[in-house]
Protein backbone atom coordinates (compact mmCIF):
# COMPACT_ATOMS: atom_id res chain seq x y z
CA UNK A 1 0.00 0.00 0.00
CA UNK A 2 1.56 3.18 -1.18
CA UNK A 3 2.08 6.06 1.97
CA UNK A 4 -0.60 8.57 0.13
CA UNK A 5 -2.96 6.00 0.57
CA UNK A 6 -2.34 4.91 4.09
CA UNK A 7 -2.00 8.23 5.37
CA UNK A 8 -5.91 8.83 3.76
CA UNK A 9 -7.46 5.36 4.95
CA UNK A 10 -6.12 6.80 8.62
CA UNK A 11 -6.96 10.39 8.53
CA UNK A 12 -10.43 9.45 7.19
CA UNK A 13 -11.02 6.20 9.17
CA UNK A 14 -13.10 4.58 6.61
CA UNK A 15 -12.82 1.55 4.54
CA UNK A 16 -11.43 1.82 0.64
CA UNK A 17 -14.80 1.21 -1.98
CA UNK A 18 -12.88 -2.43 -2.99
CA UNK A 19 -13.40 -3.21 0.49
CA UNK A 20 -16.89 -1.77 1.46
CA UNK A 21 -18.29 -3.03 -1.55
CA UNK A 22 -17.03 -6.69 -1.93
CA UNK A 23 -19.61 -8.71 -1.41
CA UNK A 24 -17.62 -12.37 -1.86
CA UNK A 25 -15.32 -10.38 1.36
CA UNK A 26 -18.03 -10.24 3.82
CA UNK A 27 -19.65 -13.43 2.80
CA UNK A 28 -16.61 -15.17 3.64
CA UNK A 29 -16.00 -13.36 6.86
CA UNK A 30 -19.21 -13.58 7.84
CA UNK A 31 -19.35 -17.70 7.10
CA UNK A 32 -16.44 -18.53 8.85
CA UNK A 33 -17.46 -16.58 11.87
CA UNK A 34 -20.75 -17.99 12.08
CA UNK A 35 -18.79 -21.66 11.90
CA UNK A 36 -16.36 -21.10 14.82
CA UNK A 37 -19.40 -19.82 16.28
CA UNK A 38 -21.84 -22.72 16.07
CA UNK A 39 -18.94 -24.52 16.56
CA UNK A 40 -17.91 -22.99 20.18
CA UNK A 41 -21.78 -22.88 21.35
CA UNK A 42 -23.45 -24.93 19.25
CA UNK A 43 -26.33 -24.97 17.80
CA UNK A 44 -27.20 -23.14 13.92
CA UNK A 45 -26.94 -19.58 15.23
CA UNK A 46 -27.19 -16.29 13.10
CA UNK A 47 -24.56 -13.84 13.55
CA UNK A 48 -25.20 -10.31 12.55
CA UNK A 49 -22.40 -7.83 12.04
CA UNK A 50 -22.30 -4.89 14.69
CA UNK A 51 -19.74 -2.64 13.15
CA UNK A 52 -16.44 -2.19 10.86
CA UNK A 53 -13.81 0.57 10.82
CA UNK A 54 -9.93 0.94 10.08
CA UNK A 55 -7.89 1.84 13.03
CA UNK A 56 -4.01 2.03 12.91
CA UNK A 57 -2.29 -0.76 14.41
CA UNK A 58 -0.17 1.03 16.42
CA UNK A 59 -3.70 2.08 18.55
CA UNK A 60 -4.99 -1.55 18.17
CA UNK A 61 -4.42 -2.17 21.93
CA UNK A 62 -6.69 1.03 23.05
CA UNK A 63 -9.15 0.18 20.09
CA UNK A 64 -10.16 -3.56 20.09
CA UNK A 65 -12.06 -4.32 23.32
CA UNK A 66 -13.34 -7.14 24.65
CA UNK A 67 -13.33 -9.35 28.07
CA UNK A 68 -10.78 -11.96 26.43
CA UNK A 69 -8.20 -10.65 23.76
CA UNK A 70 -5.53 -12.31 21.71
CA UNK A 71 -3.16 -11.50 19.83
CA UNK A 72 -1.41 -13.57 16.68
CA UNK A 73 1.53 -13.39 14.21
CA UNK A 74 2.44 -15.18 10.96
CA UNK A 75 6.22 -14.55 9.65
CA UNK A 76 5.28 -15.47 6.08
CA UNK A 77 1.62 -14.01 5.63
CA UNK A 78 0.27 -11.86 8.58
CA UNK A 79 -3.36 -11.70 7.87
CA UNK A 80 -5.21 -12.23 11.20
CA UNK A 81 -3.95 -10.20 14.10
CA UNK A 82 -6.12 -10.08 17.36
CA UNK A 83 -9.76 -11.70 18.37
CA UNK A 84 -11.58 -10.93 21.00
CA UNK A 85 -14.06 -12.57 22.77
CA UNK A 86 -16.86 -10.97 25.63
CA UNK A 87 -17.34 -12.46 28.74
CA UNK A 88 -20.70 -14.17 27.77
CA UNK A 89 -19.47 -16.29 24.78
CA UNK A 90 -16.61 -17.29 27.59
CA UNK A 91 -18.69 -18.43 30.12
CA UNK A 92 -21.52 -20.08 27.35
CA UNK A 93 -18.10 -22.28 25.55
CA UNK A 94 -17.08 -23.21 29.19
CA UNK A 95 -20.17 -24.05 30.41
CA UNK A 96 -20.89 -26.58 27.05
CA UNK A 97 -17.41 -27.52 27.42
CA UNK A 98 -17.86 -28.46 31.33
CA UNK A 99 -21.03 -29.59 30.85
CA UNK A 100 -22.20 -26.73 33.72
CA UNK A 101 -24.71 -23.99 34.12
CA UNK A 102 -23.36 -21.00 31.91
CA UNK A 103 -24.58 -18.80 35.06
CA UNK A 104 -21.99 -20.75 37.28
CA UNK A 105 -19.36 -19.71 35.20
CA UNK A 106 -20.03 -16.28 34.37
CA UNK A 107 -18.17 -15.53 37.43
CA UNK A 108 -14.87 -18.02 37.07
CA UNK A 109 -11.58 -16.96 37.39
CA UNK A 110 -10.72 -14.67 33.91
CA UNK A 111 -7.21 -16.68 33.63
CA UNK A 112 -9.00 -19.95 34.09
CA UNK A 113 -11.65 -18.76 30.81
CA UNK A 114 -8.24 -17.07 28.75
CA UNK A 115 -6.76 -20.59 28.97
CA UNK A 116 -9.62 -22.29 28.19
CA UNK A 117 -10.44 -19.94 25.38
CA UNK A 118 -6.89 -19.84 23.70
CA UNK A 119 -7.08 -23.42 21.94
CA UNK A 120 -10.20 -22.60 20.03
CA UNK A 121 -9.08 -19.06 19.46
CA UNK A 122 -5.98 -19.95 17.67
CA UNK A 123 -8.16 -22.60 15.52
CA UNK A 124 -10.25 -19.83 14.22
CA UNK A 125 -7.72 -17.55 13.03
CA UNK A 126 -5.83 -20.82 11.00
CA UNK A 127 -9.90 -21.73 9.62
CA UNK A 128 -10.07 -17.98 8.46
CA UNK A 129 -6.68 -17.60 7.25
CA UNK A 130 -7.65 -20.94 5.17
CA UNK A 131 -10.87 -19.44 3.95
CA UNK A 132 -8.95 -16.65 2.54
CA UNK A 133 -5.62 -18.33 1.29
CA UNK A 134 -3.64 -16.48 3.48
CA UNK A 135 -1.44 -19.40 5.35
CA UNK A 136 1.48 -18.63 3.43
CA UNK A 137 3.70 -20.92 1.73
CA UNK A 138 4.34 -23.34 4.24
CA UNK A 139 0.50 -23.43 5.35
CA UNK A 140 1.66 -22.58 8.84
CA UNK A 141 -1.01 -21.46 10.95
CA UNK A 142 -1.01 -17.96 13.20
CA UNK A 143 1.49 -18.39 16.25
CA UNK A 144 -0.58 -17.34 18.99
CA UNK A 145 1.44 -14.24 20.79
CA UNK A 146 0.29 -11.87 24.02
CA UNK A 147 -1.72 -9.35 23.04
CA UNK A 148 0.08 -6.60 24.98
CA UNK A 149 3.13 -7.53 22.95
CA UNK A 150 1.38 -7.11 19.83
CA UNK A 151 3.34 -4.80 17.20
CA UNK A 152 1.58 -4.25 14.29
CA UNK A 153 2.47 -2.31 11.19
CA UNK A 154 0.22 -0.24 8.88
CA UNK A 155 -3.62 -0.36 9.62
CA UNK A 156 -6.24 -2.48 10.60
CA UNK A 157 -9.73 -3.75 9.22
CA UNK A 158 -11.65 -4.28 12.83
CA UNK A 159 -15.41 -6.46 12.44
CA UNK A 160 -17.63 -7.10 15.28
CA UNK A 161 -20.17 -9.49 15.12
CA UNK A 162 -22.86 -10.07 17.44
CA UNK A 163 -25.20 -13.57 17.85
CA UNK A 164 -27.63 -14.20 20.54
CA UNK A 165 -27.59 -17.57 22.30
CA UNK A 166 -30.25 -18.10 24.48
CA UNK A 167 -31.95 -14.95 24.51
CA UNK A 168 -28.42 -13.32 25.07
CA UNK A 169 -26.44 -11.33 22.77
CA UNK A 170 -22.71 -12.73 22.72
CA UNK A 171 -20.08 -10.61 20.89
CA UNK A 172 -16.64 -11.64 18.82
CA UNK A 173 -14.32 -8.84 17.38
CA UNK A 174 -11.58 -9.56 15.04
CA UNK A 175 -9.14 -7.64 13.60
CA UNK A 176 -7.36 -8.31 10.12
CA UNK A 177 -4.23 -6.50 8.43
CA UNK A 178 -5.96 -3.58 6.19
CA UNK A 179 -3.23 -4.37 3.18
CA UNK A 180 -3.77 -8.11 2.95
CA UNK A 181 -7.24 -7.06 3.08
CA UNK A 182 -7.07 -4.95 0.40
CA UNK A 183 -5.33 -7.11 -2.09
CA UNK A 184 -8.04 -9.55 -1.43
CA UNK A 185 -10.63 -7.54 -2.45
CA UNK A 186 -8.76 -6.58 -5.71
CA UNK A 187 -8.36 -9.77 -7.14
CA UNK A 188 -12.06 -11.40 -5.56
CA UNK A 189 -15.49 -11.82 -7.26
CA UNK A 190 -17.22 -8.50 -6.97
CA UNK A 191 -14.37 -6.72 -5.72
CA UNK A 192 -14.21 -3.94 -8.09
CA UNK A 193 -17.16 -2.02 -9.82
CA UNK A 194 -18.12 -3.25 -13.49
CA UNK A 195 -16.98 -0.63 -15.87
CA UNK A 196 -20.33 -0.50 -17.66
CA UNK A 197 -22.41 -0.19 -14.68
CA UNK A 198 -23.80 3.18 -13.65
CA UNK A 199 -22.22 5.35 -11.62
CA UNK A 200 -22.58 5.23 -7.91
CA UNK A 201 -25.24 7.90 -7.07
CA UNK A 202 -24.22 11.15 -6.26
CA UNK A 203 -25.31 13.39 -3.23
CA UNK A 204 -27.74 15.56 -4.81
CA UNK A 205 -29.44 12.32 -6.66
CA UNK A 206 -29.75 10.53 -3.42
CA UNK A 207 -31.59 13.68 -1.61
CA UNK A 208 -34.74 14.14 -3.92
CA UNK A 209 -37.39 16.58 -2.03
CA UNK A 210 -39.43 13.81 -0.21
CA UNK A 211 -36.15 12.30 1.54
CA UNK A 212 -34.87 16.06 2.47
CA UNK A 213 -38.08 16.50 4.07
CA UNK A 214 -38.20 13.41 6.14
CA UNK A 215 -37.02 13.01 9.53
CA UNK A 216 -34.84 10.63 11.25
CA UNK A 217 -33.95 10.05 14.89
CA UNK A 218 -30.17 9.45 15.56
CA UNK A 219 -29.81 7.60 18.41
CA UNK A 220 -25.59 7.42 20.14
CA UNK A 221 -24.79 4.18 22.06
CA UNK A 222 -22.49 4.24 24.60
CA UNK A 223 -22.74 0.41 24.79
CA UNK A 224 -24.93 -2.37 24.63
CA UNK A 225 -25.39 -4.79 27.27
CA UNK A 226 -26.92 -8.19 26.63
CA UNK A 227 -29.79 -8.84 29.57
CA UNK A 228 -32.49 -11.84 30.49
CA UNK A 229 -35.36 -10.34 30.96
CA UNK A 230 -35.83 -11.78 34.98
CA UNK A 231 -32.62 -9.51 34.90
CA UNK A 232 -34.25 -6.07 33.45
CA UNK A 233 -37.51 -6.28 35.62
CA UNK A 234 -35.14 -6.65 39.29
CA UNK A 235 -33.58 -3.13 38.27
CA UNK A 236 -34.24 -0.15 40.47
CA UNK A 237 -32.91 3.13 41.29
CA UNK A 238 -29.21 2.97 42.64
CA UNK A 239 -28.52 -0.40 40.80
CA UNK A 240 -25.02 -0.05 39.17
CA UNK A 241 -24.59 -1.66 35.53
CA UNK A 242 -21.58 -2.29 34.88
CA UNK A 243 -19.65 -1.49 31.33
CA UNK A 244 -16.83 -3.49 30.52
CA UNK A 245 -16.62 -3.32 27.18
CA UNK A 246 -17.32 0.66 27.02
CA UNK A 247 -15.20 3.05 25.62
CA UNK A 248 -15.30 6.83 24.67
CA UNK A 249 -14.02 5.92 21.10
CA UNK A 250 -16.41 3.29 20.42
CA UNK A 251 -19.80 4.97 20.11
CA UNK A 252 -22.35 4.00 17.71
CA UNK A 253 -24.38 5.97 15.55
CA UNK A 254 -28.09 3.99 14.99
CA UNK A 255 -31.23 5.38 12.98
CA UNK A 256 -34.23 4.62 13.53
CA UNK A 257 -36.10 3.54 10.25
CA UNK A 258 -39.44 1.90 9.70
CA UNK A 259 -37.69 -1.01 10.24
CA UNK A 260 -36.19 -0.43 13.32
CA UNK A 261 -33.17 0.73 15.22
CA UNK A 262 -30.08 0.16 12.08
CA UNK A 263 -26.21 0.91 13.11
CA UNK A 264 -24.78 3.46 10.52
CA UNK A 265 -21.73 4.43 11.61
CA UNK A 266 -19.24 4.43 14.87
CA UNK A 267 -18.44 7.57 16.36
CA UNK A 268 -15.86 8.79 19.37
CA UNK A 269 -17.13 11.08 21.96
CA UNK A 270 -15.82 14.90 22.13
CA UNK A 271 -16.33 18.58 23.00
CA UNK A 272 -16.64 20.84 20.16
CA UNK A 273 -17.50 24.86 20.90
CA UNK A 274 -17.77 24.13 24.21
CA UNK A 275 -20.56 21.28 24.33
CA UNK A 276 -20.80 17.33 24.18
CA UNK A 277 -20.58 16.10 20.82
CA UNK A 278 -19.77 12.78 18.56
CA UNK A 279 -16.92 13.02 15.72
CA UNK A 280 -17.86 9.99 13.10
CA UNK A 281 -14.41 8.12 12.86
CA UNK A 282 -16.44 6.01 10.02
CA UNK A 283 -17.99 6.43 6.61
CA UNK A 284 -22.31 5.94 6.43
CA UNK A 285 -22.75 2.66 5.67
CA UNK A 286 -23.52 1.97 2.30
CA UNK A 287 -27.09 -0.14 2.49
CA UNK A 288 -28.42 2.58 4.48
CA UNK A 289 -27.77 5.44 1.73
CA UNK A 290 -28.74 2.99 -0.96
CA UNK A 291 -31.98 2.21 0.90
CA UNK A 292 -32.74 6.17 1.17
CA UNK A 293 -31.83 6.59 -2.37
CA UNK A 294 -34.57 3.45 -3.28
CA UNK A 295 -37.26 4.89 -0.83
Amino acid sequence: MSAVLQKKLESSGGLPPSVLQNRAFWMNLESVVAGWVNEMLGGDNDVRMQSREVCRGAALADDLFGAYLYGFRNETCDFVVALSIDNVMAAQFAANKMQQDPAALAEAPQLFLQLLLEAPATRFTGELARAFSMLGDDDALPDAVPFDKLDVEGSCLMVYYLCDIDGQAVRIGVALKLDKVIAYALTAEDGVANADAPSPLTSAERSGTRVQNSSVQLNIILDRVPMTVAECSRLEPGTIITLPGTHRSKLTVSATTVDGPVDIAIGELGVWKHQRAVRLKTEIEPSFLQEVAVA
